[in-house]
């Protein structure tokens, strides 16, 4: 299972969150890790769940039985300290340190969840990922970040408000699954924010090619690589990227910058060679 990349994880149909995020921490960060051993680890945390969380209980109670076992007696918990810190992002970390900002944390609380046939999913609210878990027609919500606590639909349009300061009208369609896809995008989406104002950009380019094996479609993701090739002094690659953008958005508000940059890019290639 070791030998599985994450480029052929995502071509399958059945996508493995948990497998797949252990994928990305060993492809970014750590090329020696033992994905086994942490998926072990899971299934541990799976049958120690187990004892608390009890088949005969109903869904309610099984549901907020696993997030007091997960936040409170596992002690799970937000990195309020330093949040962007990259091991925040990466599932072996989370295990390991027990801290993890909120989407790590509700992919912890998912992949218990599985192990126990739990009906949970993620739900992205702008700004603060939280889980669902679907009860007779209904939904209960958990914030993983803090604490594990219950949420009703107003304290979600709240978190939103504080996380990202909108104040506009609660959206509806925030509270609905999202795809395991989205997940991992969004999860690779933040450690591409702090590679690039980190200015790291090696990292940064690994990160956004994994963004375009789960969104091939997304033009913008090859926007980004010219850029932030452009911005390693690799004009031949930026300006490669920032053409095959402009191809597939050849009217977009930022096409004249991008023409101007991909000339830039090709009279500093030609100087170098």
């Amino acid at each position: 299972m070791n030998t599985l990349t994450f480029a052929e994880m995502v071509q399958r149909p059945s996508l493995n969150l948990s497998h797949a995020s252990l994928l990305l921490a060993k492809e970014l960060a750590y090329q020696n890790l033992n994905i086994e051993t942490y998926l072990h680890r899971l299934d541990g945390l799976a049958d120690r769940a187990a004892q608390r969380v009890r088949l005969n209980d109903s869904i309610a109670v099984r549901a907020e039985l696993l997030s007091d076992f997960l936040f409170k007696e596992e002690q799970f918990r937000g990195n309020t300290a330093v949040y962007d810190d990259p091991r925040n992002s990466y599932l072996n970390d989370v295990l390991e340190r027990r801290l993890g900002i909120p989407i790590t944390l509700s992919v912890l609380y998912l992949a218990i969840a599985e192990r126990l046939d739990l009906p949970a999913f993620g739900v992205g609210l702008p700004g603060h990922f939280i889980v669902g878990v679907a009860v007779r027609g209904d939904t209960l919500y958990f914030d993983p970040f803090h604490g594990g606590g219950r949420l009703s639909a107003a304290d979600c349009a709240r978190l939103v408000e504080l996380t990202v300061g909108y104040t506009g009208a609660f959206q509806e369609e925030w509270l609905t699954a999202v795809s395991t896809q989205d997940i991992l995008a969004r999860m690779l989406n933040n450690l591409r924010i702090i590679f690039t104002q980190q200015h790291q950009w090696p990292e940064a380019i690994a990160v956004v090619e994994r963004m375009r094996l789960i969104q091939p479609e997304n033009s913008h993701h090859l926007r980004e690589l010219g850029v932030i090739h452009y911005q390693l002094g690799n004009m031949r690659q930026a300006a490669t990227y920032l053409d095959a953008y402009l191809q597939k958005e050849p009217h977009a508000t930022d096409a004249q910058t991008i023409r101007q940059g991909i000339a830039e890019a090709v009279d500093k290639w030609a100087s170098q060679n």
